[in-house]
C-alpha cells in the first residue's frame, strides 16, 4: 500500500501553493464569452486551522470591487448581459448576493444626480477584471457622448477585513483600484475617499486627457498593421499576430482566442474630417481595414501550420461577405478595398482548408454543416481566383484611366 502524507505535516509554503491552486474560481463561462466566477470554499469546513490558513491566502490574492449603479431592473438585467458578454467581463455576483457581499477592498458608486437617481443595484468583479468594466464603459460613452455628463462617480477605499482598525492599504493596490477608470471621461463629478493624493491626481490627470478621434483611431489602426507586416515579412508569425490583434483593438474590435466583440459602432458612423482618411465615414474606413487584418491573421497562422484557426478566421469573415454579398457590396469591395485583400483570405483560407482535409481534421464536419457552399478547399480557390482577377482587372482600368 502506499504511504499516505499528512497534508498538515507538509511546510506551509507548500500547503499556501496548495491553497492558492485550490481557491482559484471556477468560471462558468457565458454563452458568449464572460461569465460567472465561482469559489469553491468548502476546504474552510476541515477544520479550524486549515480555515485560518486557507483563508489567509484567500484574502491575499482576491482582491474584490463593489460597483453600485442607478439603473432600473430592466435596464440592470440588460446591463448585466451586456457587461459579461459583450464585454467578456466575468462576475463574481450580481444583485442580491451583491448587495450582501462586504469583503471588497473598494465601493465604486455611479449615480445621476441630474435625474435624481441612486444605486439601485450592484454588482461586484474582481480587481484584475475591473479595467474590462472600465473598457465597456468607456466603449458606452463613444458611442453616446452625452453618456458621462449625467454621472457622478464616487470612490471609496476600505478595509474589508478590519473595519474597526483599518490597515493602511498599499500605494501601488489604490492604484490598481483607481487608475483604471483613467478612461472614463467628461463625468458630471468624480469624489474619491481614502486614497492617497497622488493617486487622485494621477487619476483626474489621465480622466482630462482626451480620447483618441475618429481620425486618429483610424490611423493608428493602419500603422500598426504595417508594423505586423514588417514583422510577418521577417518570419515572425507569433509577433506579427499579436500585433495585428493590437491593430484591431486601435479600431475598437476585441479579439480573446476566437472571440470577437465589435464596439463603438455609432462612434464609426461619423465623416471623417481630418488626416489621411479625410472626407470617408470611419465605418468605411474600419471596414477596409478589417478585411485587410484578417487577410493577414490567416497569413500569420498559415506560417504558423495552425491550419484550423486560419480557416476559423478566413472562414468567418468569408461567410459574413457571402451573406452581405450583392451587386452593392461588390462594387465596394473593387473600389475601396480592392478585390486583392478578399482574395487573400479566400486564397489562404483554401490553402489551410487543404491542410485539413488532408490530415482529417475534426473539424470540417463544422463547416459542412454552417457553410456548405464553400465548405472545401476547391471552391476555396476558384472563389480566390475570381477576386484575384477583379483585383487585376481592376488594377488595369486604373492604370488605363490614369495613362
Amino acid at each position: 500500500m502506499a504511504a499516505t502524507c499528512h497534508f498538515l505535516r507538509l511546510p506551509l509554503e507548500l500547503r499556501e501553493e496548495i491553497y492558492s491552486l485550490y481557491l482559484q474560481p471556477e468560471t462558468k463561462e457565458g454563452e458568449f464569452g464572460g461569465g460567472q466566477y465561482h469559489f469553491d470554499l468548502d476546504l474552510y469546513r476541515v477544520n479550524r486551522q486549515l480555515y485560518y490558513e486557507a483563508q489567509t491566502v484567500f484574502r491575499r490574492e482576491h482582491v474584490f470591487v463593489r460597483i453600485e449603479t442607478p439603473w432600473p431592473t430592466a435596464a440592470w438585467i440588460n446591463a448585466v448581459n451586456h457587461i459579461s458578454a459583450e464585454g467578456l467581463v466575468p462576475i463574481v455576483a450580481a444583485g442580491p448576493r451583491a448587495s450582501k457581499f462586504t469583503s471588497h477592498h473598494a465601493l465604486v458608486q455611479i449615480t445621476a444626480p441630474v435625474h435624481q437617481t441612486i444605486p439601485e443595484h450592484t454588482m461586484v468583479i474582481l480587481l484584475p477584471d475591473l479595467h474590462l468594466f472600465c473598457r465597456v464603459w468607456y466603449y458606452s460613452a463613444l458611442n453616446y457622448p452625452a453618456l458621462n455628463e449625467h454621472l457622478r462617480v464616487g470612490f471609496v477605499l476600505r478595509d474589508p477585513y478590519y473595519p474597526a482598525s483599518p490597515r493602511a492599504i498599499p500605494c501601488a493596490l489604490q492604484k490598481q483600484i483607481l487608475l483604471p477608470f483613467g478612461c472614463v471621461k467628461g463625468l458630471f463629478q468624480v469624489d474619491v475617499e481614502g486614497f492617497e493624493p497622488g493617486v487622485r491626481a494621477e487619476l483626474e490627470r489621465q480622466m482630462a486627457v482626451p480620447n483618441d478621434t475618429l481620425a486618429q483611431c483610424c490611423e493608428k489602426g493602419f500603422a500598426i498593421m504595417e508594423r505586423g507586416d514588417a514583422l510577418l515579412a521577417d518570419r515572425l508569425p507569433a509577433e506579427a499576430l499579436a500585433v495585428y490583434i493590437d491593430a484591431f483593438h486601435a479600431i475598437h474590435i476585441l479579439i480573446s482566442g476566437r472571440t470577437r466583440r465589435v464596439q463603438a459602432d455609432h462612434f464609426f458612423h461619423d465623416e471623417i474630417t481630418e488626416g489621411k482618411f479625410a472626407g470617408q465615414t470611419g465605418a468605411t474606413v474600419r471596414i477596409v481595414l478589417r478585411i485587410k487584418l484578417v487577410a493577414r491573421v490567416c497569413a500569420a497562422y498559415i506560417q504558423l501550420a495552425q491550419w484550423e484557426e486560419a480557416v476559423y478566421w478566413g472562414m468567418r469573415s468569408i461567410k459574413i461577405m457571402r451573406e452581405a454579398m450583392d451587386t452593392e457590396f461588390e462594387d465596394f469591395l473593387s473600389d475601396w478595398v480592392g478585390a486583392s485583400d478578399v482574395g487573400h483570405i479566400y486564397l489562404r483560407t483554401a490553402i489551410a482548408f487543404q491542410k485539413m482535409e488532408d490530415a482529417g481534421s475534426g473539424e470540417l464536419a463544422e463547416y459542412k454543416e454552417t457553410a456548405a457552399d464553400v465548405a472545401g478547399s476547391a471552391r476555396l480557390f476558384s472563389l480566390a481566383v475570381k477576386y484575384t482577377r477583379g483585383a487585376v482587372s481592376s488594377g488595369q482600368a486604373s492604370s488605363g484611366s490614369a495613362s
